[in-house]
């Protein structure tokens, strides 16, 4: 009986843990738009933290950043995306360990960022400003 009662216990933890998440899909986004908004302060925040590296220049070479061209039809949310980004990188506190010299946690930081919901909130408001000013998603 004990050995039921476990089994079934693992089988219910193991199912509920998969369950409901959706999978990872290349070509599909809820919303494009916001998605590519996001990408784009990602990629900012990271390239104001690595200014003066030399690596974007070789990504560049074969990666285009972003697979939602609807986002760089309007210039000023490309620039508005990008100045949040960059502030991030900018606003950064140095960190805590002496023997790292200027080095931080740039990376995880732009990461965590990117995954916030502070940067939904900013992206989903700036999708509003798109539609009412007559974009199309």
């Amino acid at each position: 009986m004990k050995k039921y009662l476990l089994f079934v216990f693992i089988s219910a933890l193991l199912i509920g843990c998969n369950s409901g998440r959706p999978k990872f899909d290349y070509n599909r986004t809820d919303n494009p738009w916001i998605q590519a908004f996001k990408d784009k302060a990602f990629m900012s925040c990271l390239k104001e933290s690595y200014s003066n590296d030399t690596i974007f220049a070789l990504i560049e070479k074969e990666d285009l950043f972003n697979p939602y061209d609807g986002l760089y039809t309007r210039d000023k949310f490309v620039v508005k995306a990008d100045s949040v980004g960059r502030a991030i990188s900018k606003n950064l506190p140095p960190t805590n360990y002496k023997d790292y010299g200027k080095s931080n946690y740039y990376m995880a930081t732009c990461l965590h960022y990117y995954t916030s919901k502070d940067l939904d909130s900013v992206a989903r408001c700036e999708f509003k400003k798109y539609i009412r000013e007559g974009g199309q998603d």
